[in-house]
């Protein structure tokens, strides 16, 4: 499967942060692997705004590095 092709369904993809992000979360773990430090900033940043569950969230909080032992990474 070709999980960037999937995930990104437009020969050019709208350059929307939210919109970017949104993507990002509805196929996050599968797309883990794949992501740079910049998408993975972007989703931190964006991932409040993002209507998920909150397991999934604090999940790609985790895997993004934006949570260290239960607390949100400030620094």
């Amino acid at each position: 499967m070709d999980l960037k092709r999937l995930t990104w369904d437009y020969a050019d993809p709208p350059k929307d942060d939210a919109w970017r992000a949104r993507r990002l979360a509805e196929f996050f773990p599968f797309v883990i692997e794949g992501l740079s430090r910049e998408d993975k900033d972007l989703l931190l940043r964006e991932i409040d705004k993002i209507t998920l569950p909150d397991e999934r969230k604090e999940y790609i909080r985790m895997a993004c590095g934006g949570e260290r032992n239960g607390k949100q990474d400030t620094d």
